[in-house]
């Protein structure tokens, strides 16, 4: 009696141990996995979008206007254009961008990692053929971020391309409530 007790209680703590070790091999790749792959921190950080950090599908509306309508950019009109349609690899390279600025006090097309835009939006797993990023800091929302890129003659020619098919945005604020911004219109390959 005393040793089926002992042999079921063995088996148990067993079962407990093999149960524990498999969750720290698991959580071991993981972290060895995103930190090979340099965006541990951006994995983790996209998945609890909040306030401080968001996707920003609203901003199509205001830059498929201004692409209705035909703008000035610099001495160069553009005609009325095609929408842009949301993407949503294009948005989450955006907001690796956006999340890399605000953590580290930056504005740059250039990340803290050395990536430009077209390496970003590789491993978002778009495929693109063409590309255009317009970043800011201190819009307060998706349409001020927008009238100003517009009043920008190289950021309105991005907006305005009609080469681009779809958008994706986002924004970050940094610890001192900096609100980094970063658009990108691409076209897939």
């Amino acid at each position: 009696m005393i040793g089926m007790f002992f042999r079921n209680h063995l088996h148990k703590a067993q079962f407990y141990l093999q149960g524990v070790i498999m969750q720290f091999i698991i959580s071991i790749c993981v972290i060895l996995m995103t930190g090979w792959m340099g965006c541990s921190s951006v994995i983790y950080e996209s998945l609890r979008l909040d306030k401080s950090h968001s996707k920003v599908t609203s901003i199509i509306k205001p830059i498929n206007e201004a692409r209705a309508r035909g703008f000035k950019c610099g001495n160069r009109y553009y005609r009325a254009t095609h929408p842009v349609a949301w993407n949503d690899k294009i948005a989450q390279a955006s907001l690796y961008h956006s999340l890399d600025m605000a953590q580290n006090g930056f504005l740059s097309h250039k990340g803290t990692d050395g990536s430009d835009p077209g390496q970003r939006l590789l491993r978002a797993d778009y495929k693109w053929s063409g590309y255009g990023e317009d970043i800011g800091q201190g819009y307060r929302t998706p349409e001020e971020a927008v009238q100003a890129w517009l009043k920008s003659e190289t950021h309105c020619k991005n907006i305005m391309n009609p080469q681009f098919k779809e958008a994706g945005a986002s924004y970050a604020k940094s610890d001192n409530q900096r609100t980094y911004w970063t658009l990108i219109l691409g076209r897939q390959r």
